[in-house]
């Protein structure tokens, strides 16, 4: 059981920053395809209803729910809540402890109005660094936010489903996808043997699991063996494998920063016995790009 001086430090944090002893290990900031005092009182609407089903404690009264600042600290979890003096961001921060751990978990979650869009963010980041975290997956309120809010990533829609690429003409658009400079986030992509529809990863479940971090795209074995070509040879697609494009695709990078990433519970050419280790492997994969991705782009704006 954690003690309660554990969250003192909330209402003196500004917000959680990687340290020495703090890991950031999801991160996500998305640009919302409205633009309007409406779409970020949903934004932050859906971050109460995400906090009100995980943590129901945390829930402070609907009349306090409106105010510029909230704070409530229980022994093992904490919130706070502010507002900007100019009104134009929302701040919600969540701290709780892992049981039968001394881990301390953090999740921001942001709405922003920028003056030309709608901003949504969140990070989480976990004490004891040094002991990787056993779970590692986006927050759900992030899911959320792409299912009612309509995000973009650099003029694709963020979606929660995969995009499937069975035609020449959809081919030319996937890799238009892969060169684009504006996207911000990676691509998966899975593709079968001509005789069988397995993946080597469920692409409905895979795309669920990492909506908000990560598009999935599933494609036909024929339009597969066409993408070097258009690619180059790093960016080769492997029946049961992942490719995974990241920002800032470049055909002479592709093996190293756009690895091809194999089911290693798996047998030769046979379904895991496990058929969520893969997706697991990929949702922890995906969310190490979303941090070094984002903490490469605050290192660009100092």
């Amino acid at each position: 059981m954690l003690h309660t001086h554990s969250f003192h430090s909330l209402a003196t944090m500004p917000e959680p920053r990687p340290t020495g002893l703090l890991q950031s290990v999801v991160e996500a900031r998305l640009a919302c395809a409205a633009h309007s005092p409406r779409n970020r009182r949903r934004a932050q609407e859906l971050a109460w209803e995400w906090v009100g089903a995980k943590w129901p404690r945390l829930l402070p009264q609907a009349r306090d729910i409106e105010q510029a600042h909230v704070e409530r600290v229980l022994h093992d979890q904490a919130l706070r809540v502010t507002t900007s003096n100019d009104g134009r961001t929302w701040t919600l921060t969540v701290m709780h402890g892992e049981k039968r751990s001394q881990r301390i978990w953090t999740t921001v979650a942001q709405v922003v109005d920028t003056g030309h869009a709608d901003i949504v963010g969140v990070q989480t980041t976990c004490s004891e660094a040094s002991h990787a975290p056993p779970v590692v997956a986006p927050p759900r309120v992030l899911g959320a936010w792409v299912e009612q809010l309509a995000l973009d990533d650099g003029g694709y829609a963020v979606l929660g489903e995969p995009r499937h690429v069975n035609e020449l003409s959809q081919l030319e658009a996937f890799c238009a996808h892969v060169m684009s400079e504006r996207r911000s986030l990676p691509i998966i992509a899975l593709t079968h043997k001509p005789q069988s529809r397995h993946y080597g990863v469920d692409p409905g479940g895979l795309a669920l699991a990492v909506r908000g971090l990560a598009h999935v795209a599933c494609l036909s074995p024929e339009i597969a063996a066409a993408v070097p070509a258009a690619l180059g040879q790093g960016s080769r697609l492997v029946q049961g494998t992942a490719r995974i494009f990241a920002p800032g695709f470049h055909a002479r990078n592709a093996d190293e920063r756009h690895p091809l990433l194999r089911d290693k519970s798996a047998g030769a050419g046979a379904p895991s016995d496990d058929p969520g280790a893969f997706r697991r492997v990929l949702v922890r994969h995906v969310c190490a790009i979303s941090v070094k991705t984002l903490g490469a782009r605050r290192g660009l704006k100092h």
